[in-house]
């Protein structure tokens, strides 16, 4: 970028960061509590347990899978502030859920990605028994997110990071892309695995692990967090439009804040060029009253495999919990969002700071 560039484009970062100090974060307690309510009882009901013998993950949406899943993303259990949850809005997972949740994490699924057929074990069930990245990603989250190191409980899982990495950097949950001449990645399937790694590397990642993380997060950079490379388009128009909860989804606020944590942690150089579009559609979202609305709900409409009568079928309506349907509603301010846009701002901030943006 010639001298004139740089100018330009620092003039340009510094007016987005002006513009967006109308940011303005809260939690609505109001809008949840009744929900919260539901979740600090269904936590420490019997029927927690019942269901993850069941099946760890199955059915969505009403399962402990995506009560925790939530509430990762909520940042409403006990020691995490990024959310700005107020004290009587926490929730303390019970331990000893956590702790069967590892356990049937560990011995529910194969410890390997099948990526061909003959590779998946007689009597396994594609469905029910193979972890796809997405959730593997988010198992790994949750427990360590909750002070549960997930490579002492499931130690099959951590190899997968190297083992499945694809050359340009990401993860595909589709195993048909493994067998394709030049595999590609999914940003979708590769989001929650580099989240993973930025949490295991709380307690410190190996070189070869930290290694993973950069070229995955050159992987979302070289795509300016969500475009294609070879038709500089979108991979997905609805990207564009931030969700909450997000569960497996991705928005470019997810991969934002993802490049901008990595950036800070590990003292690393951001491209404001890979950035700056998406940067600009975040804060263009800011509404008047200075919050992030929810523009989308990913999860609604869907089918679920379930099982009644001790038979596994598919096709069934999902069924959304109360703090599902309050924390995603459509149309409302989302605390999560807004205070997700707030950090990126203050990293950024403090990357420029400390020269660590290339303009």
């Amino acid at each position: 970028m010639n001298v004139r560039n740089s100018s330009q484009a620092k003039d340009r970062f510094n007016l987005l960061l002006k513009n967006s100090e109308r940011l303005f974060g809260r939690f609505p307690s109001d809008a949840c509590a009744a929900g919260f309510r539901e979740l600090k009882d269904a936590v420490r009901d019997p029927w927690m347990v019942e269901s993850l013998n069941l099946d760890p993950y199955w059915p969505k949406w009403n399962s402990p899978w995506w009560y925790f899943t939530l509430c990762l993303e909520m940042g409403c259990t006990s020691g995490v502030d990024h959310a700005g949850a107020p004290a009587h809005l926490s929730i303390e997972l019970p331990t000893d859920l956590l702790e069967h949740f590892a356990a049937r994490v560990n011995e529910h699924y194969l410890q390997s990605f099948p990526i061909k057929e003959e590779e998946l074990p007689a009597g396994a069930d594609p469905m029910r028994h193979i972890l796809c990245f997405c959730a593997m990603g988010t198992a790994v989250q949750i427990l360590e997110h909750n002070a549960i190191a997930s490579d002492e409980r499931i130690p099959w899982l951590r190899p997968w990071f190297e083992r499945y990495q694809m050359a340009d950097g990401g993860y595909n949950c589709d195993e048909a892309a493994y067998l394709n001449d030049q595999p590609r990645s999914s940003i979708v399937s590769t989001v929650p695995m580099l989240e993973a790694l930025m949490k295991l590397s709380q307690r410190g990642l190996s070189a070869r692990e930290s290694a993973i993380l950069d070229n995955g997060i050159s992987y979302l950079l070289k795509r300016s967090l969500f475009k294609s490379i070879c038709k500089n388009a979108p991979i997905d128009p609805n990207f564009s439009r931030l969700t909450f909860p997000r569960f497996y989804e991705y928005d470019v606020l997810r991969g934002l804040s993802l490049v901008c944590n990595w950036a800070v942690r590990f003292k690393k150089t951001l491209p404001f060029s890979a950035i700056e579009e998406v940067l600009d559609l975040c804060c263009s979202k800011i509404r008047d009253d200075g919050q992030l609305y929810i523009e989308r709900q990913f999860y609604a409409d869907k089918k679920t495999p379930m099982c009644k009568n001790g038979e596994w079928t598919r096709g069934h309506d999902v069924s959304v919990f109360t703090l599902l349907s309050q924390a995603g509603a459509l149309e409302t301010p989302s605390p999560a969002l807004t205070i997700a846009l707030m950090n990126v701002l203050k990293n950024l901030s403090e990357l420029d700071e400390r020269g660590s943006i290339e303009f």
